[in-house]
């Protein structure tokens, strides 16, 4: 098996992927092609079918296991493979541990910073919700600790939720000892509960694609149902900090047009957002920089550009 952390520019490949991603685009001259992200445990490789009619090209879609042959490029400082044939693989012809991304951190370790941060809560209330959602839920902790963050931007990788989620509320519980007035146990509770809607929106791997709940609802609603089903379950549960909770929830992506239905409101909610998004944008630059060290083109001025930070960026220098 060739792994996609060796390949290099101008070679020719032949080897089996995941098929992590598959849309149909239209070329300028009306043509249609076929974006193929494929992956493996190593990292992800852009493709292009460019004749989706060819002979080589056999019928295959999102999730398959597929053998690939086709000429490596660079475009835009990034690797990228012309197909040129595809088939799907049989069962025998792989190992499904080769093919999926894993966080680097170790999830036992990861959950246990998790736990730690629970009890750093000291609030009844909140303690209360996050026992429910994470200590005594245990098949919900283990989908949890290794589900993906994302299905493609940032942390689409196993564990990649958990590390998220870490990330956000120590990034944080940072900004709070800045702000003594802030309500420290609302910001650790809002930014470990924050994401738990991923568990439902997007299945596990491999099929790492939208559920249909995840479809109609997406993961901020699903969030807010989930915990107050389980607010539900807890007596004389104080009504004010149940709003200010759930609100955090809701305005976490911090603009309507990114998906919550309320803007933040509360110096905590603000936190909350502003530690997602920082983040988030800071692994996808990461992801995108160990994605240009594959081209061994990382001079110093080799820049990236990302659709989703609409902007170029690099490494910094040494």
């Amino acid at each position: 098996m060739k792994f996609i952390n060796t390949i290099k520019e101008n070679e020719k490949i032949k080897s089996i992927y995941l098929v992590k991603n598959k849309t149909v685009s239209v070329t300028k001259a009306g043509n249609d092609y076929f974006n193929v992200v494929l992956q493996d445990k190593t990292g992800v490789l852009d493709g292009k079918v460019w004749d989706v009619n060819s002979e080589g090209i056999e019928d295959f879609d999102t999730g398959d296991f597929v053998e690939v042959v086709g000429d490596v490029i660079n475009y835009n400082n990034l690797l990228q493979c012309k197909i040129e044939r595809v088939r799907v693989a049989k069962s025998d012809e792989y190992k499904k541990e080769d093919f999926f991304v894993t966080t680097k951190k170790d999830i036992e370790e990861m959950k246990k910073d998790l736990l730690s941060l629970i009890n750093e809560v000291k609030d009844k209330d909140y303690k209360k919700v996050l026992d429910l959602v994470f200590v005594k839920d245990e098949e919900f902790f283990n989908r949890f600790s290794l589900h993906q963050g994302a299905k493609n931007v940032h942390h689409s990788f196993i564990g990649g939720l958990m590390e998220h989620t870490l990330s956000v509320t120590n990034v944080a519980k940072k900004i709070c000892e800045n702000y003594e007035y802030v309500d420290k146990n609302l910001v650790i509770t809002a930014a470990l509960l924050h994401d738990i809607g991923k568990v439902y929106e997007i299945c596990d791997y491999p099929v790492n694609d939208y559920t249909d709940e995840g479809q109609l609802l997406g993961h901020i609603i699903i969030g807010i149902n989930k915990i107050q089903e389980k607010i539900n379950l807890i007596d004389g549960f104080d009504e004010i900090k149940k709003n200010q909770l759930l609100h955090c929830i809701a305005s976490h992506h911090g603009q309507l047009e990114f998906g919550s239905p309320k803007l933040p409101g509360l110096m905590e909610a603000l936190i909350v957002s502003n530690a997602d998004n920082l983040d988030s944008k800071i692994e996808i630059m990461r992801e995108g920089i160990e994605g240009l060290k594959l081209t061994k083109k990382n001079e110093a001025n080799s820049f990236i550009y990302s659709k989703f930070l609409n902007t170029n960026f690099r490494e910094t220098k040494k």
